[in-house]
């Protein structure tokens, strides 16, 4: 008789995917999640047999199927350049809670001069939002260099208000940030 799970894998992701989130991947210990999910630590080797690095590759991999789908897509769907960034903004205000949830890319981010999968995934990820980016730049009238630039400002703002929003306390920075990204990609 098969053996029947605790928690489904859909469940065990995002939990998995909350508490690195939450603590990134240095301070996500086996202990810690072990118990953001509910499973106990012979249980999670049992299931991710290379430990958290695996949780991890895991966790990554989710989220390019979500970003795959929910985001890439809405980028390069036939339209104005200000629907698709306006798509943008809400699917990121969304995915990050208005603020309140940290950016994964960050906190599964390795130590400087070191590679790692996730290292080595995020940074594609990082490059397929500029490329898409910078294509809706481009679509706007924006030159290449000029659309690169916009593409890279859209992803700094995004990334450091949750920095930002996050250190401070205050969720609205995030959403001040969102506002601004519609102008820096038509604008500029």
């Amino acid at each position: 008789m098969p053996q029947v799970r605790k928690v489904g894998d859909d469940v065990l992701l995002e939990r998995l995917t909350r508490t690195f989130k939450d603590v990134g991947y240095e301070g996500a210990s086996l202990a810690a999640l072990s118990d953001a999910t509910g499973l106990k630590k012979s249980s999670l080797y049992h299931r991710f047999p290379d430990g958290k690095a695996q949780m991890a590759q895991e966790v990554m991999a989710e989220t390019a199927r979500v970003l795959d789908a929910e985001v890439f897509p809405l980028l390069a769907a036939e339209g104005a350049p200000a629907d698709k960034i306006g798509a943008f903004v809400r699917v990121m205000d969304g995915f990050y809670a208005g603020g309140r949830q940290s950016c994964l890319l960050n906190m599964l981010q390795p130590p400087r001069d070191e590679a790692n999968a996730c290292g080595d995934a995020i940074a594609t990820t990082f490059q397929r939002l500029l490329t898409a980016l910078g294509a809706v730049a481009r679509e706007a009238g924006a030159d290449d260099i000029e659309a690169k630039l916009r593409a890279e400002q859209v992803l700094v703002e995004l990334q450091g208000s949750l920095v930002v929003a996050r250190g401070v306390g205050d969720a609205a920075i995030f959403g001040r940030a969102l506002g601004r990204l519609p102008s820096i990609i038509l604008d500029g």
